[in-house]
């Protein structure tokens, strides 16, 4: 299909992107109504755009209108003027910034800043996009085709006996891979009750394709299928742990932070738990540092001490950060941070986690607010 280039080295940088992408996954040129430069990647769709550029040299990307809510687009590839700044965005992050504003005649325009990090603004709006976790990713393209590059996730659903994650190890070991995570357990409901689901995230593989065939093989595998990562579905966690009333106060803050960030472009979550007793909030505290992914802790109550400021004390040691709420007992006289509105406390955990958030609670260490 034709496509009109504003000049050579805007078609020099979307032929390398191009040719970037094909090296791990195969480009199949598509046509969806009122869009152009879409591809196939897999059964899923891309859609590449390049830059336009006005006469002061702004960069700006003009978003046609048929581009919201089409599910079959999984992915915008943005081009700038150069081939090494490439934004690829999942389109649903896109969406939800897009669907309560009109478009103009030809769509929205999304004005391209390099500030302190890099953004999207939707011109004539004060929506912004921060995207510096987007620049030149291109593994998001491959993580949702069959073949993954980078970190994969995989997920087998397997025979239940001893010995079947050492042998699964072993061959990927032997395929170069390195296992960062793994999670087994067994299931107990559905069609495949009483077989033993086991995920794992692994790096470093030479050919994950081969890695999947060679696993097919093992007669203890029933079903395996690949993923995205944990991180990038579900991304950094936020724990909050102690009595009903005081945990959702500041769940209500964290949750409301985090999406404030998640519709940035980054993925935070937020785990509660309310529990009653010394001995409970203690196992629970100690529990965090198993906790995959968990960057904060916060605890919320009336008062706790005793095993839960030892608990918090060891916390410490693995470097995970504590906001206590202001309350009775010697809790708060060891958390890094102590605050006494919940909703403030769940928000300032939030800010602590996010990128795209200017909070640092070593700044602030010992404070009380």
């Amino acid at each position: 299909m034709s496509y009109r280039y504003n000049s050579q080295e805007m078609k020099k940088a979307v032929e390398t992107v191009i040719d970037t992408i094909e090296q791990q996954v195969e480009l199949k040129e598509h046509y969806l109504s009122g869009l152009q430069h879409v591809y196939r990647v897999d059964g899923q769709y891309l859609l590449i755009i390049r830059y336009s550029k006005n006469k002061d040299g702004h960069f700006y990307f003009s978003i046609p209108p048929e581009f919201l809510n089409n599910l079959s687009i999984k992915h915008l590839v943005l081009i700038c003027e150069k081939d090494d700044h490439v934004i690829v965005l999942p389109s649903s992050q896109l969406n939800d910034i897009l669907e309560d504003i009109e478009p103009g005649k030809k769509g929205w325009t999304l004005d391209v800043y390099d500030k302190e990090g890099w953004e999207l603004k939707v011109a004539k709006t004060e929506k912004v996009l921060y995207i510096d976790n987007y620049v030149n990713e291109y593994d998001l393209i491959y993580s949702r085709s069959p073949v993954v590059a980078g970190k994969s996730a995989i997920n087998m659903i397997c025979k239940d006996k001893p010995g079947v994650l050492r042998d699964i190890a072993g061959v990927i070991a032997k395929h170069g891979g390195n296992i960062t995570f793994t999670q087994q357990f067994i299931i107990d409901k559905g069609v495949n009750e009483g077989m033993s689901s086991l995920y794992l995230e692994v790096e470093d593989v030479m050919d994950i394709e081969d890695l999947v065939v060679a696993l097919k093989k093992m007669n203890v595998i029933q079903e395996i299928t690949l993923h995205p990562t944990l991180e990038r579905i579900f991304g950094s966690r936020v724990i909050i742990v102690g009595g009903g009333a005081q945990v959702a106060q500041v769940a209500m803050g964290a949750i409301n932070e985090a999406d404030r960030h998640n519709l940035r472009g980054e993925r935070i979550s937020v785990d509660t738990i309310p529990l009653v007793g010394e001995d409970n909030l203690a196992d629970a505290v100690e529990a965090v540092k198993r906790l995959h992914r968990a960057q904060i802790l916060v605890l919320a109550g009336s008062i706790m001490g005793g095993r839960i400021s030892e608990e918090v004390k060891k916390l410490h040691g693995e470097g995970m950060p504590v906001i206590s709420l202001n309350m009775a007992g010697s809790v708060p006289d060891y958390a890094d941070l102590v605050v006494t509105d919940p909703i403030q406390a769940g928000t300032f955990a939030v800010m602590h986690v996010a990128k795209t958030a200017v909070f640092d609670i070593d700044r602030v260490r010992g404070k009380k607010f």
